[in-house]
């Protein structure tokens, strides 16, 4: 059973704050409205909540992978940029290839 849109902010709020950290993707942890803390699984949350930590990108819980060389990868891993003079190129995982001269 997961969380419908409705339930939120009726007896919990989510806590940005502190963070539920898992191997490569960290998560907003719950708590109640009167500020005691509330465990509830990222799955119950879709992930929605969730990023992969600094240096990944991708979508949590299996989809964090190391952020391709010669890219920056910002907003938990939800946003790639490529300097000038790269360009991206994706085969199954984002590559970042220098543009010839």
């Amino acid at each position: 059973m997961r969380a419908s849109h409705d339930e939120q902010d009726v007896l919990w709020q989510l806590d940005f704050e502190n963070r539920l950290w898992v191997s490569n993707y960290s998560c907003a942890t719950t708590e109640f409205l009167t500020g005691f803390p509330l465990e509830i699984s990222p799955e119950y949350l879709s992930y929605r909540h969730c990023s992969c930590l600094p240096g990944l990108y991708g979508m949590p819980p299996n989809n964090c992978a190391e952020c391709p060389k010669n890219c920056i990868c910002q907003s938990g891993g939800q946003k790639l940029q490529w300097p000038l003079g790269f360009y991206p190129v994706f085969r199954g995982m984002a590559q970042c290839h220098e543009r010839m001269k």
